[in-house]
């Protein structure tokens, strides 16, 4: 065990002496993860929503109340930032809104055209308006912003020559939820596998090519390490320093208050799954590669394509099938995508644990078989 210990600590050391590799590993995914988070979380932010508003009307709009309203929520009406949708029956139209299918519902009660008589008689009691919404942001959004265009329908009335202020009730639908899904959580677990693919695909094969080269194994063989001691220690220092890297991630996603999914058992233990999934892919690759030329051209293509399409920053599913098949075929699809449900409170799907666990056994039979041939056919 000391032996083991110490050559961990050896192997730990030198792969973290060059900048490049703690650099790739711990500082730049926390750097990307601030980076997108700063430009493309805002992107959804008010000013750029489309807001669904559904209008039920108990009794159809008739005279100058009508002409308002039609005026206003009009589809040419350039400053009308709803969409509006009429329903012919409430209980859809609610229900619609329960599913969030509509930001917002308008109620236009029996009687509501009294307000075209109350132009001449001001005691008239008419029946207020009423609008339903939910607990969610663009609901709040939308709620707020159908007041400030009553306020304007409630300017135009008055110009007619009365003031006659125009009720809105209010009923907030107590929707049970989690938290809003925003960026940063979509993009949080793409970031810990971006960091454990690093060590996969970059350090440990260009660890391993470079000891070939070197000649290394050559001479740990006429040493008392045994093969399965150095494959221990290599995997520990590389394990190290991905936690490393981890932790400093868990700090940045407290900072930026990520969904406190990530601290749940189940997502931490799917994120250890993951570590088994991808490291044992790692050392697949470690086993193919000849040389440092070879590991560096190969990793770099296997990354690439590993990031863009297993549905890290952005949906891949409908991407052309001349590359969808990569989609389907790469374990770190599924990975990000049950993380993510997770994170949604969701149950994963078998295909999140039977696909990663098809590649794990054959990556670890693979360089099980090609293990001992790799150390000594060295040059």
């Amino acid at each position: 065990m000391k032996k083991i210990i110490n050559l961990t600590k050896v192997f730990f050391i030198n792969s973290s002496r060059e900048f490049a590799v703690p650099f790739w590993t711990i500082i730049f995914p926390s750097l990307f993860f601030i980076l997108f988070i700063s430009i493309f979380e805002n992107i959804g932010n008010v000013e750029n929503m489309d807001f669904k508003i559904g209008i039920y009307y108990q009794q159809p709009l008739q005279g100058i109340v009508k002409n308002v309203f039609d005026e206003i929520f009009s589809s040419q009406n350039n400053n009308n930032p709803f969409e509006i949708i009429e329903y012919d029956s409430f209980e859809k139209g609610l229900d619609n809104l329960k599913k969030s299918k509509i930001n917002a519902f308008v109620i236009f009660p029996q009687n509501f055209n009294l307000l075209n008589i109350k132009f001449f008689i001001n005691e008239l009691e008419v029946p207020a308006l009423k609008v339903y919404y939910t607990n969610e942001n663009t609901s709040l959004y939308a709620k707020n912003i159908f007041d400030v265009l009553i306020d304007e329908i409630n300017v135009r009335i008055n110009t007619k020559g009365e003031v006659m202020p125009l009720t809105i009730k209010e009923e907030i639908l107590g929707i049970e939820q989690s938290e809003p899904y925003r960026y940063r959580d979509y993009l949080f677990p793409a970031i810990i596998l971006m960091s454990i693919l690093t060590v996969a695909v970059f350090n440990m094969p260009f660890d391993f090519s470079f000891n070939v080269e070197k000649g290394i194994f050559k001479k740990l063989s006429s040493s008392p390490i045994t093969s399965n001691g150095f494959f221990v220690s290599f995997l520990l220092s590389h394990i190290i320093l991905l936690i490393i890297s981890l932790f400093v991630l868990y700090i940045e996603a407290y900072l930026f208050n990520v969904n406190p999914y990530i601290y749940k058992l189940s997502f931490i233990s799917y994120a250890l799954f993951s570590i088994m999934v991808i490291l044992s892919v790692g050392l697949f690759l470690s086993s193919l590669y000849k040389n440092m030329g070879a590991a560096g051209a190969i990793s770099q293509i296997i990354y690439q394509a590993t990031i863009f399409l297993s549905g890290f920053y952005f949906d891949v599913t409908n991407s052309p099938w001349i590359i969808r098949w990569y989609v389907y075929f790469n374990p770190v699809t599924y990975l990000v995508d049950g993380m993510r449900k997770i994170m949604l409170g969701s149950s994963i799907a078998l295909v999140n644990i039977l696909i990663p666990v098809i590649w794990m056994i054959s990556s670890i039979l693979i360089f099980s078989l090609t293990f001992k041939r790799m150390i000594y056919n060295e040059k």
